[in-house]
């Protein structure tokens, strides 16, 4: 068998988007590919129904659509060969049965949503300027000026709110999302939100008299919780239904019933997984419907993804939910009869979940394969799909070997994967890989990158310390504890597993993560010289400085970090707890990783690190990325990704294996 190598993911399709149409008879699908040639992705949708499964499109740009009727879909794609002169999005309608696909409309703003209201209506979410409200109403000519002048100012950027930019969008200053009523014979756009409001998420009433949105007045300050409208179709009447210091991520209308997924914040701040909660909207009432106490939706990691499905789907009287369970998916049904009834358990992660006709369709990482479908009965999954199977058939995939460890109260799950012939080897030198969040998983699903370290010779280990989400509340709250518990459980699991696997070397460990994985690296070269090297990614260094450039710095530090930069007396906590503090004690070897977009965890944060260990005399070497982001590993550019694994893998290489 082969070795995997860092670019075999180049060859891998990525489905994403699963969705039926309204009388669940057919599915379709996205599938992205990579074109190196270009540097980008190409995408095209699919469709399946109990007959047969067939691409649809082929113009490489289709990744955003709906169905528009039972037997047509509506995507946006850039088929116009005309040089952009203004701020637009073009939509087309092609019918699944054949033909070719024809222009419907383009929409004079960048949509974020569409649903379909009558034959001569759509409801519309797109991102607007508060300096033009009435942007969609202006004449193509005054269009086109402004377009051309925003382009001739693209030298300066003027700040006045917080956050002033998103990760993956650049700056964001005076953009919100709002709802709009779009007239197909009229070609017209009519404004149903405030430009002083921002739309985090909308649903439409079956009925179609009215939308129930989540979101918050638009302010210098952005806030962090939410509450839930009404919008009446008929008159335009805007009404807040809820108040309160929760955060609500979606409304569902569930039969007769609307249910929310709330965050109450009670006693665990941010990350306090959501509850189910029945909705009264003439009184605004929330009621506890179903505690799940495992977070709702996916949050086990991986690199071989593109893209994402809806984690919430209503069929007749039930909603559907994908859970995160310890290490892996389940999915679960909410009904009147029941509210916790087990549909599938997946060994692996469920990306994505249909219910055509009578049959349950699952998008997963299942069994260290990388994305298919399944059709899932009592006898298990069953592929249905062959994307991606002809690129294994010539490659060894490493299985993970399970440890748990026993750190005080708590049992820590990790995993090592052994390289071939490793039992009868010795001296096999080690990665450690601690994953990003904190709040996310290692689980048994395929991720790349360790299986390019496994088949160059080296055995790869991960866990999930507290901190780590998959087993409730209390397990997963670290906050003002980073580099505590969390650092002391890593330790216990290496330890582990060199106790367990004593041909590892102990002399021969590299360490190295993103994001948080980033934080606790950093962390983990200030407090102990006990591997040979390190490979820090999108990290962060300095709590202070985090606070304030960071498109979440504002809210993520005082409620993770347990402390408060404009508060005095809470300076010294956050120096603590930064990596950086601890910059004289830097001895190993480090590379460090980051894109110069990257607005989660700017690039101020790598800039330190590479300062100070170049002031400390470390063998050190920062490798920085142009036009990338936070999401550099997962869906950075194909050339930037493989650089950084090429990057990763070469360090490694050169201290544990000289």
């Amino acid at each position: 068998m082969k070795p995997i190598t860092p670019d075999l993911w180049m060859q891998f399709k990525f489905l994403s988007s699963l969705k039926t149409n309204a009388d669940h008879t057919r599915l379709a699908w996205v599938v992205s590919s990579t074109n190196l040639k270009k540097d980008a992705y190409e995408s095209n949708l699919w469709i399946m129904d109990d007959q047969r499964t067939f691409q649809l499109t082929a113009f490489n740009q289709e990744s955003f659509y709906i169905w528009d009727s039972a037997d047509a879909l509506l995507f946006a794609s850039k088929r116009l060969k005309d040089e952009a002169k203004s701020i637009s999005t073009e939509f087309f309608r092609i019918r699944v049965d054949g033909g070719e696909a024809l222009k419907a409309f383009t929409l004079p703003l960048p949509v974020t949503g569409l649903e379909k209201l009558d034959e001569d209506h759509y409801l519309v979410s797109a991102v607007a300027d508060v300096k033009h409200p009435n942007y969609h109403l202006y004449p193509q000519a005054k269009r086109e000026k402004l377009f051309a002048a925003a382009k001739d100012d693209e030298f300066f950027q003027e700040i006045d709110e917080a956050p002033f930019y998103a990760n993956g969008q650049s700056f964001t200053v005076g953009q919100r999302n709002r709802l709009y009523r779009y007239t197909v014979s009229t070609d017209t756009l009519e404004a149903l939100t405030p430009i002083a409001f921002q739309v985090e998420d909308w649903t439409l009433s079956k009925d179609h008299s009215q939308v129930v949105l989540c979101g918050s007045p638009a302010k210098a300050l952005a806030p962090i919780n939410n509450q839930i409208y009404t919008l009446t179709l008929s008159d335009g009447s805007l009404n807040q239904v809820t108040r309160g210091k929760h955060a609500v991520y979606r409304v569902v209308e569930v039969g007769s019933r609307w249910m929310a997924l709330v965050n109450r914040r009670q006693t665990y701040g941010m990350n306090e997984n959501p509850v189910f909660m029945d909705l009264d909207l003439s009184s605004g009432q929330l009621t506890l419907r179903f505690d799940p106490f495992y977070s709702v939706g996916n949050s086990i990691g991986s690199d071989v993804r593109l893209g994402g499905s809806d984690f919430l789907v209503v069929k007749e009287d039930a909603l559907y939910a994908v859970l995160t369970v310890h290490d892996h998916s389940r999915l679960i049904r909410i009904s009147d009869d029941q509210d916790d009834v087990v549909v599938y358990d997946a060994h692996g992660s469920i990306d994505g979940f249909a219910l055509l006709n009578d049959r349950l369709i699952v998008n997963g990482l299942l069994d260290q394969n990388v994305l298919e479908l399944y059709e899932i009965d009592e006898r298990g999954a069953t592929p249905i799909t062959t994307f991606n199977t002809n690129v294994f058939e010539e490659v060894r995939v490493t299985k993970p070997q399970r440890i748990r460890v026993q750190n005080g109260e708590f049992s820590i799950d990790g995993w090592v994967l052994l390289p071939e012939g490793a039992s009868s080897k010795s001296s096999i030198p080690a990665i450690l890989d601690i994953h990003g969040g904190p709040k996310t998983v290692y689980g048994e699903v395929y991720y790349h990158e360790m299986q390019v370290w496994a088949s160059k010779g080296f055995a790869v280990m991960f866990c999930n310390p507290r901190g780590s989400d998959g087993k409730g509340n209390a397990f997963a709250d670290i906050r003002g504890k980073y580099g505590t518990i969390d650092y002391d459980d890593i330790l216990a699991f290496t330890d582990a597993v060199l106790e367990q696997y004593p041909n590892l070397d102990r002399t021969r460990i590299g360490v190295t993560g993103g994001s948080y994985g980033g934080f606790m690296t950093n962390w983990i070269i200030g407090h102990t010289d006990r591997f040979a090297c390190a490979a820090t990614q999108r990290s962060i260094s300095n709590w202070t400085s985090f606070h304030g450039v960071s498109d979440i710095g504002y809210f993520f530090t005082p409620d993770q970090a347990g402390a408060n930069l404009m508060k005095a007396t809470d300076y010294e906590k956050l120096w603590w707890h930064s990596p950086l503090k601890y910059a004289a004690n830097f001895k190993t070897p480090t590379l460090v990783i980051h894109s110069k977009a990257d607005y989660r965890c700017p690039i101020d944060q790598g800039y330190q690190m590479i300062t100070a260990l170049k002031e400390q005399g470390v063998p050190s070497k920062m490798v920085m990325f142009h036009a990338e982001n936070h999401d550099l590993s997962r869906s950075g550019k194909p050339k930037a990704r493989n650089k950084r694994l090429q990057e990763i893998t070469a360090w490694m290489t050169h201290y544990l294996k000289p």
